[in-house]
Protein backbone atom coordinates (compact mmCIF):
# COMPACT_ATOMS: atom_id res chain seq x y z
CA UNK A 1 0.00 0.00 0.00
CA UNK A 2 1.50 3.83 -0.89
CA UNK A 3 2.08 6.38 2.13
CA UNK A 4 -0.80 8.13 0.37
CA UNK A 5 -3.38 5.14 0.38
CA UNK A 6 -2.46 4.67 4.29
CA UNK A 7 -2.76 8.18 4.97
CA UNK A 8 -5.93 9.20 3.53
CA UNK A 9 -7.77 5.00 4.92
CA UNK A 10 -6.47 6.49 8.73
CA UNK A 11 -8.61 9.76 8.37
CA UNK A 12 -11.08 7.70 7.03
CA UNK A 13 -11.41 5.57 9.42
CA UNK A 14 -10.42 7.72 12.05
CA UNK A 15 -13.41 9.61 11.69
CA UNK A 16 -15.91 7.11 10.15
CA UNK A 17 -16.42 8.50 6.63
CA UNK A 18 -16.21 7.81 3.48
CA UNK A 19 -11.96 7.78 1.99
CA UNK A 20 -13.41 9.68 -0.93
CA UNK A 21 -14.38 12.82 1.21
CA UNK A 22 -10.89 12.85 2.60
CA UNK A 23 -9.55 13.55 -0.54
CA UNK A 24 -12.44 15.70 -1.89
CA UNK A 25 -11.75 18.47 0.59
CA UNK A 26 -9.00 20.94 -0.05
CA UNK A 27 -7.99 21.17 3.77
CA UNK A 28 -8.81 18.27 6.39
CA UNK A 29 -9.67 21.01 9.10
CA UNK A 30 -13.12 21.30 6.86
CA UNK A 31 -13.79 17.57 8.15
CA UNK A 32 -16.32 16.81 10.59
CA UNK A 33 -14.66 15.65 13.51
CA UNK A 34 -11.37 16.50 12.65
CA UNK A 35 -9.87 17.86 15.93
CA UNK A 36 -7.14 17.87 18.23
CA UNK A 37 -8.38 14.34 19.62
CA UNK A 38 -8.65 13.22 16.20
CA UNK A 39 -5.40 14.35 15.07
CA UNK A 40 -3.49 12.82 17.74
CA UNK A 41 -5.49 9.00 16.78
CA UNK A 42 -4.18 9.92 13.89
CA UNK A 43 -0.45 10.46 14.32
CA UNK A 44 -0.41 7.95 16.65
CA UNK A 45 -2.16 4.90 14.20
CA UNK A 46 0.38 6.10 10.98
CA UNK A 47 3.39 5.89 13.92
CA UNK A 48 2.43 2.70 14.97
CA UNK A 49 1.74 1.10 11.48
CA UNK A 50 4.62 2.60 10.21
CA UNK A 51 6.78 1.95 12.96
CA UNK A 52 7.67 5.48 13.16
CA UNK A 53 8.23 8.60 15.34
CA UNK A 54 7.67 12.03 14.51
CA UNK A 55 9.73 14.39 16.71
CA UNK A 56 7.79 16.86 18.80
CA UNK A 57 9.14 20.02 17.01
CA UNK A 58 7.74 18.89 13.63
CA UNK A 59 4.10 18.24 15.06
CA UNK A 60 2.77 21.81 13.91
CA UNK A 61 -1.12 22.75 12.51
CA UNK A 62 -0.07 23.26 8.64
CA UNK A 63 1.58 19.59 9.05
CA UNK A 64 -2.36 18.51 9.02
CA UNK A 65 -3.43 20.84 6.48
CA UNK A 66 -3.63 18.29 3.90
CA UNK A 67 -3.42 14.67 2.83
CA UNK A 68 -0.05 15.80 1.03
CA UNK A 69 1.20 17.72 3.85
CA UNK A 70 0.24 15.04 6.47
CA UNK A 71 2.24 12.44 3.76
CA UNK A 72 5.49 14.65 3.97
CA UNK A 73 5.11 14.67 7.61
CA UNK A 74 4.83 10.86 7.85
CA UNK A 75 7.82 10.53 5.06
CA UNK A 76 9.96 12.50 7.41
CA UNK A 77 9.54 11.05 10.48
CA UNK A 78 12.19 9.07 12.25
CA UNK A 79 12.47 4.79 12.36
CA UNK A 80 11.77 3.13 15.56
CA UNK A 81 14.85 1.10 16.29
CA UNK A 82 13.76 -2.30 17.27
CA UNK A 83 14.67 -3.47 20.78
CA UNK A 84 16.72 -6.17 20.75
CA UNK A 85 17.69 -6.69 24.79
CA UNK A 86 20.18 -9.29 24.03
CA UNK A 87 22.22 -6.98 21.62
CA UNK A 88 21.75 -10.11 18.61
CA UNK A 89 22.13 -8.89 15.08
Amino acid sequence: MMLRDLVVDTVAGTLRIDARAVTATPTLFDLAGFDSLAIVAILDRLEDDLRVEVPPERILPEAFASIDSLCELIASAEPIASADPGGRR
